[in-house]
């Protein structure tokens, strides 16, 4: 299992943001039966050291169910997770405001996106409330965030690979296949419907790695410009440039980072004989960690077979990375461009996952693109070495 990091969950704010409709937000309510004499809002942040925080960032007064939360901000674009909460009396607990879902009766939602609108707040505690105002929530609450339900999937086929069932394997391949390109069907109709839409814009962005590179190039042509210049749509440009030069044949991109002794090393340095194997991991990432074990398996296979082994680092924290690095004690060269961006790196790379794999051929040109499992290093690495 990867662990994805590229989700927003921060506030973002700039001096202009062309999608956003006000140069403020205002968020009222009308709450029948509300137990609280104040409300206060929060939302996910990222701070210097990339960990997320949820921080109140306004309160209000409330009178007679009445409340009225406002801010002149220009946000660049809407931020995830945003909630209101206030303290229970007794408990002293925090209770946070849900509303109704009227595309999904049955799941009440308490996160919602904050954005530059007049958003409304209505209802009655006991019975329900209405979030109104906030098309973005809407398209939210209508769709959250999809995924190809396609979880285990390639687990499935690393096991009939193993028990040698041809038959079996091309009919797991063609469902995988086929679910992925209805999947995809149905990412492209939302964003047609709604392109003027973040969070369709959002949705794209998140499964952008099951596109091939002309699929994403149209893709984003679906969307309008205003959607397109958030943060979120200028990521999404930027993969799609950067993925026609991360597929199979195509010359890696170079790099020149440092390893835990602030020496500078660049792929060529690296390069295997007969190919390289680019690892992209990170300190605080349990799946690349718990993978290392295996690698350092193929290592001592592969490496008097002409295959040399690079791990770069997309950590935030110089010193938690070089202590795992000492920990793990992986015997090839360890690289980082702390205390630079990390950000550089996926833009470079399209690293929207972890771990992130590439394997290169004696030309630094790609023969695998960017997968982590196992059985294909081990089967990528085959048709390397013969």
């Amino acid at each position: 299992m990867k662990i994805i990091y590229y989700l927003l969950f921060t506030l973002s704010i700039g001096f202009s943001a062309k999608a956003q409709q006000e140069p403020f937000y205002e968020i009222t309510g009308d709450v029948k039966n509300l137990p609280a004499t104040k409300v206060y809002l929060v939302t996910f942040i990222r701070g210097k050291n990339n960990n997320l925080s949820q921080p109140i960032i306004n309160s209000a007064l409330v009178k007679d169910g009445k409340f009225r939360l406002y801010k002149d901000t220009v946000l660049m674009e809407p931020s995830w997770a945003t909630e209101i909460f206030y303290l229970d009396k007794s408990t002293k607990k925090r209770k946070s405001l849900s509303y109704q879902n009227k595309y999904n009766p049955k799941v009440n939602r308490q996160s919602f996106l904050l954005e530059n609108r007049k958003i409304e707040i209505s209802g009655d505690m006991n019975t329900g409330l209405i979030l109104s105002g906030s098309p973005e929530s809407d398209m939210l609450f209508r769709y959250g965030l999809l995924s190809s339900g396609l979880y285990g999937m390639d687990a499935k086929i690393d096991s009939v690979k193993k028990l040698g069932d041809n038959n079996k394997l091309t009919q797991i391949l063609k469902f995988k296949n086929d679910s992925l390109a209805i999947f995809k069907k149905k990412l492209l109709n939302i964003a047609s419907q709604n392109p003027s839409s973040w969070v369709a814009l959002l949705n794209i962005y998140q499964n952008a790695d099951i596109f091939a590179p002309a699929e994403l190039e149209q893709a984003c042509k679906i969307f309008s410009k205003e959607v397109m210049s958030t943060p979120k749509g200028i990521s999404l440009s930027n993969y799609q440039k950067q993925s026609g030069s991360l597929t199979v044949g195509a010359l890696f991109p170079s790099f020149s980072f440092k390893d835990v002794n602030q020496k500078l090393v660049s792929l060529n340095e690296v390069r295997g004989v007969n190919g390289t194997l680019v690892i992209f991991w990170a300190s605080w990432c349990g799946p690349c960690r718990k993978e290392i074990p295996e690698l350092k398996k193929i290592y001592s296979e592969y490496n008097n077979k002409g295959i040399n082994f690079i791990s770069i680092s997309t950590d935030h924290d110089l010193e938690a990375w070089k202590k795992a690095v000492r920990v793990e004690a992986m015997p090839w060269p360890n690289l980082s461009n702390l205390p630079g961006n990390k950000d550089e790196i996926y833009k470079r790379y399209n690293v929207n996952e972890i771990p992130a794999v590439f394997l290169l051929d004696s030309k630094n040109r790609i023969v695998m693109p960017n997968d982590y499992r196992i059985s294909e290093i081990r089967d990528n690495l085959r048709k390397v070495v013969k």
